[in-house]
């Protein structure tokens, strides 16, 4: 029973020492160079490896575009514009506002006409109307319980992109920061 077992556990010792004999297709990394020892003042007789040289394993590579973008690019094209977008100096009033720091505080209609209550940058409170202009868009319309911005930002190549963003009064969960 003793020497059953003995062999049983060798078997697996036996067919990993087999495995490692075999050859493998790849070849053993070669041991570096030794450096000859130079003495002081001296210049050193070995040349620095070039790259790429002799080795066909490695191309020279370029990439190109053929109406690709650019893969190293950001594809979140919303929070560079905007970080891009914040002024230094601000236009006083809504004027100065982004859409992105709007937030809907409050909806008053009075005689047929509606305006919104907003609180935008430092906690500032602005009356909306529509067709009010902001520093990157303009309101488009105020419901009874949102308001309608068209965002008008510019990408890093210069090209306007134009969007639609809703401000709700009383947000819904998982709608973050009230985007269309």
């Amino acid at each position: 029973m003793k020497h059953i077992l003995i062999q049983l556990l060798s078997i697996p010792l036996l067919i990993g020492s087999a495995a490692t004999a075999q050859q493998s297709p790849y070849k053993a990394p070669q041991p570096a160079a030794k450096k000859e020892k130079s003495l002081p003042n001296s210049v050193p007789t070995t040349a620095p490896p070039t790259a790429n040289a002799g080795d066909p394993g490695v191309a020279n590579y370029k990439y190109e575009v053929k109406g690709r973008r650019d893969p190293f690019r950001t594809l979140d094209v919303v929070n560079s514009i905007q970080a891009a977008a914040t002024p230094v100096v601000r236009p006083p009033g809504i004027k100065g506002q982004l859409v992105s720091e709007i937030k809907l505080v409050g909806v008053v209609k009075s005689k047929g006409n509606i305006m919104a209550i907003a609180e935008g940058y430092r906690g500032r409170t602005f009356f909306i109307h529509t067709k009010d202009d902001l520093y990157d868009g303009k309101v488009i319309e105020i419901r009874n319980d949102s308001v309608l911005f068209t965002q008008t930002l510019t990408d890093s190549s210069g090209k306007k992109v134009s969007r639609q963003v809703v401000k709700k009064l009383y947000p819904t969960r998982g709608e973050g920061n009230n985007e269309k």
